[in-house]
């Protein structure tokens, strides 16, 4: 009887846990979901107050990266920081990324402040954004390696596929727009970066999503394979702009970023409750 009693109490613990995670994760979704409307809203706008936009677009970057880097160091929190063990070290990798981002987002925001350069590109800023690829590729391949024999190969042949189609989009495009400014080798050299280091990025996210997708974590790495690339298109967006010479503080590629990192904020929080 007492064993019974026990078991019962172990369960209606568990229930009562299950209900606050997914309570808690409801109201994630809410808040993210608000906070995407607003920032759209908010660029959406932007013709009634031009002069405020690109104020905005430099001082919200650096606020949501933060929420990104924070919403990581939660995960980094509940897992600890043994990096003796595999899941630990891939977590501080993961918030690595995010604290590039941070870094990265507070520096343009300084060129843009206190040094009157509006777009400084490329600049020191682009050392943390091209950083931040090192720690987040390494972390998602470890997690892909960790799973890799749940691969089936029909999912194998549409990840290969899908990672071609944006290899051909990337060198379709975007290369040979950026290349054929005939930039100074510097920023030559930091535009063919970026393209790089995306699609390694995006073949390791779309290969471990294939993995994960309808699984019991399908739904995080769903949201965090839908961060990176919107991070991806991002970047790639912004090279084109760059290179057309039309792009401008408060653009809807500055938007694509602020989603980006609000998503991954929400990516980290979910796997968070479902530890």
């Amino acid at each position: 009887m007492v064993a019974k009693a026990e078991q019962q109490l172990s369960d209606q613990e568990n229930e009562s846990k299950l209900v606050e995670r997914s309570s808690s994760s409801r109201t994630a979704y809410l808040i993210t979901s608000a906070i995407l409307l607003l920032v759209t809203a908010v660029f959406g706008f932007q013709s009634f107050y031009p002069k405020s936009i690109g104020p905005i677009s430099n001082v919200l970057p650096s606020v949501l990266a933060g929420a990104a880097f924070v919403s990581a160091g939660l995960c980094v929190r509940k897992y600890g920081l043994k990096l003796s063990e595999n899941f630990a070290r891939i977590w501080f990798l993961f918030a690595l990324g995010p604290a590039c981002w941070l870094i990265a987002e507070i520096t343009w925001a300084a060129y843009y402040f206190f040094l009157n350069i509006p777009i400084p590109y490329p600049s020191i800023a682009d050392i943390f954004y091209l950083a931040a690829y090192v720690p987040l590729s390494i972390g998602v391949f470890m997690y892909f390696r960790a799973f890799s024999g749940a691969l089936t190969r029909r999912r194998l042949i549409a990840s290969v596929g899908t990672i071609a189609a944006a290899t051909i989009l990337v060198f379709t495009f975007v290369i040979p727009t950026e290349l054929s400014i005939g930039n100074p080798p510097v920023e030559t050299i930091t535009d063919l970066a970026y393209p790089a280091l995306d699609l390694v990025l995006f073949s390791l996210a779309v290969l471990s999503l294939a993995i994960f997708l309808g699984g019991s974590i399908g739904k995080w790495w769903i949201l965090l394979a839908g961060a990176i690339i919107l991070d991806i298109i991002a970047d790639e967006y912004f090279l084109y702009l760059e290179a057309k010479g039309t792009y401008y503080n408060g653009s809807f590629d500055d938007l694509i970023y602020l989603w980006a990192y609000l998503i991954f904020a929400l990516a980290f929080y979910v796997h968070k409750k479902e530890l």
